[in-house]
């Protein structure tokens, strides 16, 4: 196989696993718990996180991100929601490889919920990777009840709504995540 077809079919297959990060990360994913999640959408209960602010050495959290996310789900009729103050710790390293950053923080917000379960049916967490001018990346996981991570996704500058927000606030973030949800768990 010459060096420029073996090239052309690496950048495809990064193409596609990318495209598999934005709405499942399909190996992480449990497509049951999916399914549920999607089914229950407008007759369901939420617990949401406060925003895990990833900047390298100066990490936060913030807690305005969660209230207006929960707002944006109480007031679309997708959940009844519950802003929990707690912090979760996502402590894995910051990779250049956001789609790996996805898959380990989904692993952790599981583990976390296993440790320290909500009193509601799911939980969802908003993790905003930030730049010294500008953000990154969005992320946000969903898991259900029993731990099993029922929904993921990525935005970055590779994406249509992350483009046209542009973001360079946590406010911006959070539209970027509101716009997705809404897209993704509207009824259609």
């Amino acid at each position: 196989m010459s060096r420029r077809l073996l090239t052309k079919t690496g950048a495809c297959v990064v193409i596609a696993l990318m495209g598999s990060a934005l709405h499942g990360c399909a190996a992480r994913v449990d497509r049951k718990a999916k399914a549920a999640l999607m089914q229950a959408v407008g007759d369901t209960t939420m617990t949401v996180f406060p925003a895990f602010v990833r900047r390298g050495r100066d990490d936060s959290y913030d807690h305005g991100a969660a209230a207006r996310v929960a707002a944006f789900l109480q007031d679309e009729g997708l959940a009844t929601v519950t802003v929990s103050g707690d912090l979760v710790p996502l402590t894995g390293p910051w990779h250049r490889n956001q789609a790996r950053m996805l898959r380990e923080s989904a692993v952790a917000f599981a583990d976390y919920v296993s440790e320290h379960p909500v009193d509601t049916a799911y939980a969802l967490l908003p993790e905003y990777l930030g730049g010294r001018r500008a953000f990154g990346g969005v992320h946000c996981y969903i898991v259900d009840a029993d731990n099993r991570v029922a929904y993921v996704f990525l935005q970055n500058s590779h994406w249509r709504i992350f483009q046209d927000v542009n973001p360079k606030t946590v406010d911006d973030c959070t539209e970027i995540l509101i716009r997705v949800l809404r897209k993704d768990l509207a009824p259609h």
